[in-house]
């Protein structure tokens, strides 16, 4: 195992764009069945893999990223929805926390270590132009309305974020004794809630079709603004989740 080793697990294409953007020069290659990013970084090795969405393809990700890099850290990172008021779009969480909530049950899945990282980016980039903050990332196995989960979820639950992912990433890194840091980027608040299920827009491995989001376009027109908006939404989301990727790779 390389000593500086840093691996990364992101599910969509549109996440991943910009974070290999940023990170510069790279090498694409398959890993199994997932594509991944190979760079280094100031003398560290990054490796990026591409999961696609749900717990499933993200546990399966995972396990081919430790195998085929072997790192010392995992960053789980990508969007996430806003539960609760406070969390605007751009904003970016580093989670000191991960929930799973499966079938309307809420489960603690496990601390992450956050506090050391939050402190050395406020020291490093006390002038962001984006709040980056502490919180909670809750992995749900399906879109869920950010309703029903704020009625799930404790009072003392600190910024709570909807993904479908970082539980699965979670439980594969402590399987395999390696650290996570789980990072979301905003790319919807709490007060937007999705107008479409991820069956209409997805094959059954959960990736986006986008011959299924016309179809729900033409049978439901009323999503095509929303769709608009939160395509504008995920290109700020990417942008400032790549800028806090740079410097926790760099740090980590």
């Amino acid at each position: 195992m390389e000593q500086n080793s840093i691996g990364l697990v992101v599910a969509m294409a549109e996440e991943v764009r910009p974070i290999v953007r940023r990170l510069g020069a790279h090498r694409k290659g398959p890993a199994g069945r997932f594509p991944s990013y190979h760079c280094r970084l100031d003398g560290r090795q990054v490796t990026l893999i591409q999961s696609g969405m749900g717990t499933e393809q993200a546990s399966e990700a995972t396990e081919q990223l430790i195998a085929a890099a072997q790192p010392r850290i995992i960053i789980s990172a990508g969007f996430g929805g806003g539960v609760c008021s406070g969390l605007t779009t751009g904003d970016v969480v580093v989670a000191g926390r991960t929930l799973s909530l499966r079938n309307g049950t809420i489960a603690d899945a496990g601390p992450l270590e956050n506090a050391r990282f939050l402190h050395a980016l406020a020291e490093s980039w006390p002038d962001a132009p984006f709040r980056i903050a502490d919180g909670t990332i809750v992995t749900s196995s399906s879109i869920v309305q950010k309703g029903a989960a704020r009625q799930l979820l404790a009072n003392k639950v600190l910024n709570p974020v909807l993904d479908m992912e970082t539980s699965a990433v979670a439980e594969t890194a402590v399987r395999s004794g390696i650290p996570l840091i789980a990072v979301r980027a905003i790319s919807d608040p709490a007060d937007e809630e999705l107008l479409f299920s991820l069956e209409e827009i997805t094959d059954r491995q959960l990736n986006i079709r986008i011959g299924k989001v016309l179809v729900a376009m033409a049978k439901n027109p009323r999503i095509v603004p929303q769709l608009i908006r939160l395509a504008k939404n995920a290109k700020l989301a990417g942008t400032n989740l790549a800028l806090v990727l740079d410097k926790l790779v760099r740090i980590a």
